[in-house]
């Protein structure tokens, strides 16, 4: 299997990391924040965001540059101290009192979420692979975080930018007809 092959199949993992991630936001206002069934979203969406984060990255890697893997880098990271977090709250049937490392890690975690988002939506707009539009859902996602009533709504806004993406990679409709003309001639060659 080819590297574009694997990119374009690891798109459906972007997807279901954001519908994971945007069903947190149906169960917490059905069900109250820190539910069992908002957690369950959550950590579902943690641990496939920590593998498709680097997708996000692969797909535009050639643009992308020291920044796009910088970013990668925070956001899969981010997200598997998020999902260590809430592995916790299943495993105890409370969320358990953290200590001095794991209060650290998580301060170091969430900055690190911000940062990374920060620098995808820069080198997502740069590459200029995505539609322009995309990036003003990265800017609703951030945006809600400081807006009240927007607020309940951050999880939805933050998986939807990863289902956009995924069904672009997967689809393949961020790639100009140049590369993929060169795809084409590329495993042509490597056929012969």
């Amino acid at each position: 299997m080819t590297v574009e092959r694997t990119i374009k199949w690891l798109g459906l993992v972007c997807i279901l990391a954001g519908i994971a991630r945007m069903g947190m936001t149906p169960a917490g206002l059905i069900y109250g924040s820190d539910s069992k069934q908002e957690l369950a979203f959550a950590l579902t969406a943690s641990i496939f965001m920590g593998i498709s984060s680097i997708n996000l990255f692969l797909a535009q890697a050639k643009k992308a540059g020291f920044f796009g893997f910088l970013a990668t880098l925070l956001l899969s990271v981010g997200n598997i101290i998020l999902a260590a977090g809430f592995y916790g709250f299943f495993a105890f049937g409370e969320l358990p009192k953290p200590g001095t490392f794991v209060n650290i890690t998580e301060s170091l975690a969430y900055p690190g979420l911000l940062l990374g988002t920060l620098l995808l939506m820069i080198v997502t707009y740069r590459a200029n692979l995505f539609p322009r539009w995309y990036i003003g859902i990265f800017a609703l996602m951030l945006l809600s975080l400081g807006i009240p009533f927007l607020g309940d709504y951050f999880a939805f806004f933050w998986g939807l930018t990863y289902v956009v993406m995924g069904y672009t990679i997967f689809t393949e409709k961020y790639v100009s007809a140049s590369e993929k003309m060169n795809r084409k001639k590329s495993n042509a060659a490597l056929k012969l």
